[in-house]
């Protein structure tokens, strides 16, 4: 029923995976003993510093010494936690529901635009109204003509789940592509087995 950020998490995967990966090369580089040898090629002296040389050079010590780098190194750390903190937030799953579907968009018959609660609140009526359904919620993505249907429902304990599926893409799957003049391009459906405690008067025939 909720939209993850699947596609931002691949990207963040991808960049955090090819990191790894330029670090790992890296690694290699030096435990072969490569890294001298192309840093000299490069124009750079990469050898291991003597026990007793300093870390860093004067100007290295210099440089992080002004005013101007503290305050970008400072910056850099604050951009690099909002983006942790916007990854964060976008973990957090969403309906995403359909914009308003146009169903006309001829400028001389005029514009039709349609919410897609009305036919979400139509397709739970029918779910609903079947054999063996206690509640049904949908949400409609895509627009009218790639519309996309996602589907929870409570069913009871003794109902054929897939006779029920069955009965949601012949009936109110159809009829909302019926409505669109098309057909629903995805469709997903959650079954949930309702736990509703019987009362102690009530018997099951």
């Amino acid at each position: 029923m909720r939209h993850h950020a699947g596609r931002l998490n691949r990207a963040w995967l991808f960049v955090v995976g090819l990191v790894l990966l330029l670090v790992g090369a890296a690694g290699v580089v030096v435990a072969t003993g490569q890294l001298a040898p192309i840093g000299r090629s490069a124009g750079l002296d990469l050898s291991r510093p003597a026990p007793d040389s300093k870390i860093t050079g004067q100007a290295t010590a210099s440089a992080f010494s002004s005013t101007g780098v503290v305050v970008l190194v400072v910056v850099v750390g604050v951009v690099l936690a909002l983006l942790g903190l916007a990854w964060l937030v976008a973990q957090v799953p969403r309906a995403r529901q359909a914009h308003p579907l146009r169903l006309e968009d001829d400028p001389q018959r005029g514009l039709t635009r349609l919410a897609p609660g009305v036919l979400t609140e139509a397709v739970e009526a029918q779910i609903e109204a079947l054999a063996g359904v206690q509640s049904a919620s949908a949400v409609l993505r895509g627009d009218a003509r790639q519309p996309d249907l996602t589907v929870k429902v409570t069913a009871g304990e003794r109902t054929d789940v897939r006779r029920l599926l069955d009965a949601i893409e012949a009936g109110p799957v159809r009829d909302l592509g019926v409505a669109l003049d098309t057909q629903v391009r995805r469709l997903g459906v959650q079954v949930e087995v309702g736990t509703a405690r019987r009362r102690s008067g009530e018997i099951t025939v």
